[in-house]
């Protein structure tokens, strides 16, 4: 690299972490500090322990089906790409493609379970 090249990214680097560090402070905290965060967070957790979990379920069932929708189409596309490339490739990469398809079975057996086991965890937690 030319040395002109170098300095002037050096430069570069150096002003950027100036600009960084003039809008961004750290602010340190006492540990007493965290202690009584964390008193005052547990305790509103001891005293508000009622969860209504119909709630939770249907604030986040509009997220699992465009999550689970987003995957499907990611499974579809991966799927088709590696069967494009098993058809058009040798004996070594077919080889290689079917090792690799273990990885697309788990994957899609995750995107297609995470409901049913989200619905098993939310039972589980339910009865506590």
């Amino acid at each position: 690299m030319n040395n002109k090249v170098l300095k002037k990214v050096t430069l570069m680097m150096f002003l950027l972490y100036i600009v960084i560090s003039l809008f961004y402070s750290v602010r340190a905290i006492t540990w007493e500090d965290m202690d009584s965060q964390w008193s005052t967070f547990s305790n509103h957790g001891r005293n508000n322990s009622n969860i209504n979990y119909a709630s939770v379920t249907s604030e986040f069932k509009d997220l699992a089906q465009i999550l689970t929708m987003i995957g499907t189409g990611v499974m579809i596309g991966v799927t088709v790409y590696m069967g494009i490339k098993y058809l058009t490739s040798g004996p070594e990469a077919q080889a290689k493609l079917k090792g690799q398809l273990v990885g697309v079975v788990i994957s899609g057996l995750v995107v297609f379970a995470s409901y049913p086991i989200w619905k098993m965890v939310l039972e589980i937690v339910s009865r506590f």
